[in-house]
């Protein structure tokens, strides 16, 4: 995160903050919105799957406990 993100950040908030029904943006700050999407649906894909993978793992190791008490 880079000041000029965070100030494109601001901007951005700040037209959203008035009652207006319609604002414009420009291409470039909608192509860096949509980048940033983009990017936070891969993190969240890739953490998704991590968090499988734990449970998974978890869950065999917790079975595996079970079957050597037996």
């Amino acid at each position: 995160m880079n000041k000029q993100n965070e100030a494109r950040r601001k901007r951005l908030r700040r037209l959203v903050k008035g009652d207006e029904l319609a604002i414009q943006v420009t291409c470039e700050d909608l192509r860096w919105l949509l980048d940033e999407a983009g990017r936070l649906q891969q993190a969240n894909d890739r953490l998704r799957r991590q968090n499988r993978r734990l449970r998974l793992q978890r869950g065999q190791d917790v079975a595996a406990g079970d079957a050597e008490d037996v």
